[in-house]
């Protein structure tokens, strides 16, 4: 198994879940623990990322995601990397171990109709997440996005289920 990513074919109704996004980007809760960006580590990545229980769309998420259990303190959200865009390889901040916005690992779907290439420390452990599949990424490593060649945005949805990366590979394994 690589430390860094595993892919699985997933069959996700991307039509649906573009639904959500309108309410993930334009809520603002009281908590802190959300993130609205337009920027990430110098490059133009465009992130939506809330906990499900500052949402009202829980039992969408549920229903769009099954049989992946997804759970109120659960985080989801919209990625964007444009067009030609390199999102240098980086390590995500985890704010402790006890935050309930901790990231560990991070489920991505892929929500286009091309590639999208995630990088690693080695290029031989960098890999795409095809469209129809879905990538358990191990956000403590080194990852990235390199999108230099690719003419237009991509845009993933994401689930981080307060797993780390082994025990979210080894839950999907067993139920996909």
């Amino acid at each position: 198994m690589s430390k860094f990513s595993t892919v699985y074919d997933f069959k996700l109704d991307i039509p649906a879940i573009l639904e959500l996004e309108h309410e993930v980007a334009n809520t603002t809760p009281d908590s802190p623990y959300y993130m609205h960006t337009d920027m990430y580590d110098g490059a133009p990545v465009k992130q939506d990322i809330l906990m499900l229980s500052d949402l009202s769309c829980l039992e969408r998420v549920k229903e769009l995601l099954s049989p992946i259990e997804v759970l109120e303190e659960h985080s989801i959200g919209f990625e964007t990397v444009p067009a030609n865009v390199h999102l240098k390889n980086h390590e995500d901040f985890l704010l402790g171990w006890g935050n309930p916005f901790v990231r560990k690992c991070n489920i991505l779907f892929n929500l286009e109709d091309h590639p999208i290439y995630i990088t690693h420390g080695k290029k031989d452990e960098s890999k795409y997440i095809m469209p129809g599949q879905l990538m358990a990424l191990n956000v403590q490593l080194s990852h990235g996005c390199d999108h230099r060649k690719v003419d237009v945005d991509s845009k993933m949805f994401s689930i981080n289920l307060r797993k780390n990366y082994f025990d979210t590979v080894t839950y999907l394994n067993n139920i996909l």
